[in-house]
């Protein structure tokens, strides 16, 4: 993501946990970014269609569509976006279906504002 100022990043955060979205939005608009938000699936497609985003922050296990399937129908739509997915999971294969579904990084939960920060180019952790 070639973006020098964190004012120009429209970041997308899908999430059907209301804090964890409320937690991510928040500390991305702090860093200047533009946030939209989704809590499933389906309202994460129609928003990465309007909102067009820089950066998308996916929850794994979201309600109407896993977030595997909304990555890698987004990557279909528009292959440019970042896509972080988000998980609690711990499992042996998580690498190898992010890679699958050209997910770009994963960000284990919980994490910290570091952590979701680190992902926004010119914002210091």
């Amino acid at each position: 993501m070639p973006v020098d100022n964190p004012k120009s990043v429209r970041a997308l955060v899908v999430d059907d946990d209301p804090d964890i979205r409320e937690f991510v939005s928040d500390l991305l608009e702090s860093a200047g970014c533009e946030v939209r938000s989704a809590a499933d699936g389906g309202q994460a497609l129609i928003e990465a269609r309007k909102f067009r985003p820089d950066i998308v922050y996916l929850d794994i296990r979201i309600p109407e569509q896993f977030g595997w399937l909304v990555c890698a129908k987004l990557k279909l739509i528009d292959p440019s976006p970042t896509v972080v997915l988000m998980t609690g999971l711990v499992c042996d294969e998580l690498d190898d279906f992010s890679n699958f579904v050209k997910a770009d990084d994963v960000l284990r939960k919980p994490f910290s504002a570091e952590d979701v920060l680190a992902f926004i180019p010119g914002v210091p952790v």
